[in-house]
């Protein structure tokens, strides 16, 4: 697949059946129920290790509890940050069960912990954190940078960001239109304690839907496999 252009890469995407295995890792891993867990005795997360030093973290790939109230999940999130690990060797961090907490939204927080952890031990280059928009946004894809504080100095990751998402046509493309400064967010928690750079992104359904849209779920998949490779070139 080396070399080919993005829509080639596509349709290898389809040919490999990318957007049945989305569904089947869904239901192995992403759960969608409200029988809440308790961390001290059951692990939330699930990790997929890796060998490039790059994670995708997706902490709102099952339903998650902001206060006191349950939220839904970011649908296929969780589908995307495991076929990256698959397709790539990038590490990936996701939520597997609902366990009382937002990794997205608070302070003191039990997923951070685990990715700070995780960073320490595997030295990150960079953390692309994975969420999901309605079909009602006007974008493809948001990618949140706290307005560029967030890469650290690393404006390239945004460059090759672009210029992948622009290689699969996916061309409906915005920047910080959710606000990422100031919050409990993991891209604030990545870039400004762990001192690594970090995007956020925010995927319209549209590219999160596997069955209803198999070719959009393959392109937002091998585009962001492209840009993973691209960052340890």
């Amino acid at each position: 697949m080396k070399g080919l252009p993005g829509k080639d890469k596509t349709e290898a995407l389809l040919k490999a059946k990318i957007s049945e295995q989305a569904f089947a890792v869904e239901r192995v891993y992403f759960v969608k129920t409200d029988r809440l867990h308790n961390p001290r005795k059951v692990n939330p997360f699930k990790y997929f290790p890796g060998s490039l030093p790059v994670l995708v973290s997706a902490p709102h790939s099952v339903r998650h509890m902001r206060q006191k109230k349950i939220k839904p999940s970011d649908e296929f999130t969780g589908s995307i940050a495991c076929l990256l690990n698959t397709l790539t060797g990038c590490h990936s961090l996701t939520v597997a069960k609902l366990y009382g907490g937002d990794p997205n939204f608070d302070d003191k927080c039990l997923y951070k912990d685990t990715l700070g952890n995780l960073a320490l031990e595997h030295r990150f280059r960079i953390v692309i954190d994975l969420h999901g928009a309605s079909q009602e946004h006007g974008f493809d894809i948001d990618i949140g940078t706290m307005k560029g504080c967030s890469l650290l100095g690393q404006f390239k990751y945004l460059k090759l960001l672009k210029k992948y998402l622009h290689e699969y046509e996916i061309t409906a493309v915005s920047e910080n239109h959710f606000t990422v400064t100031g919050q409990n967010t993991v891209t604030n928690y990545v870039s400004g304690q762990l001192g690594i750079p970090a995007l956020q992104l925010e995927i319209n359904k549209q590219f999160r839907a596997p069955r209803q849209n198999a070719r959009d779920y393959c392109r937002m998949v091998g585009s962001l496999a492209d840009f993973i490779r691209s960052v340890v070139k």
